[in-house]
């Protein structure tokens, strides 16, 4: 679904990332891991044309996006949610939620795809009126999460969703993530919480200082010396 070839992307004179190249097969979970600095948000930033490359090519169900603008790669299928949650704190939740259909004229349509995030997390049905800026973080991401759904997702790109929660909230955010997959929507994962990712996953990468020096399935990373004692603190 998503071929990336020898993409690099400089922020001025600074190289952030050099030749970055893999790949994620339709229907997977693929993580690229990585700790801070590594370039990772850098890298999603630029597959949704966010930033620009200074090289590489970026082929999206078969179609070069490297040079396009969000709103068409976004159109193409292709979505982020971003680290940060990027929520409007005074609209409620259904507010936020419709924002990220923002392409959908259809009422139907919009009340199908509403209805999914709702069973996709129940607890965000019983407060679609309350207003964002009154929920706990894992409410946010979850919102966050949806309002990526809305726009139907071929592929959903999730900047380090467990980031500042809970353990017991980061494995509901992960049931729902693996949900997501099961329902058809494939999804490139970033994270730090390694264990949690590689749990998650069937491939993986690791990032760092702007390159990628490690792949495979997540099962052999997991029990891979450097992952152990790089990222598991074993």
């Amino acid at each position: 679904m998503l071929k990336v070839e020898g993409l690099s992307v400089n922020y001025g004179d600074a190289r952030v990332l050099e030749q970055i190249s893999f790949r994620v097969p339709t229907g997977a979970l693929v993580c690229i891991l990585g700790p801070n600095g590594a370039g990772k948000t850098t890298l999603l930033r630029a597959l949704t044309g966010i930033i620009p490359a200074r090289s590489g090519q970026v082929r999206f169900l078969d179609e070069e996006i490297l040079g396009k603008k969000t709103h068409q790669i976004v159109g193409q299928g292709l979505t982020m949610i971003p680290e940060g949650r990027r929520l409007w704190p005074p609209l409620s939740v259904q507010e936020n939620l419709e924002l990220g259909a923002y392409r959908i004229s259809d009422r139907q349509v919009l009340k199908e795809r509403l209805t999914w995030v709702f069973d996709l997390f129940p607890h965000l049905a019983t407060r679609k009126d309350q207003l964002c800026g009154t929920l706990s973080g894992g409410e946010q991401q979850m919102v966050a999460i949806g309002r990526g759904l809305m726009a139907a997702p071929r592929l959903l790109l999730l900047d380090e969703p467990s980031l500042g929660l809970a353990p017991l909230v980061v494995r509901e955010v992960f049931e729902a993530i693996k949900k997501i997959v099961a329902a058809g929507t494939t999804v490139l994962l970033i994270e730090q919480n390694t264990q949690v990712a590689l749990a998650a996953a069937q491939y993986g990468y690791v990032l760092e200082r702007g390159s990628m020096v490690m792949e495979g399935e997540a099962a052999v990373l997991r029990e891979d010396v450097h992952i152990k004692q790089a990222y598991l603190g074993l």
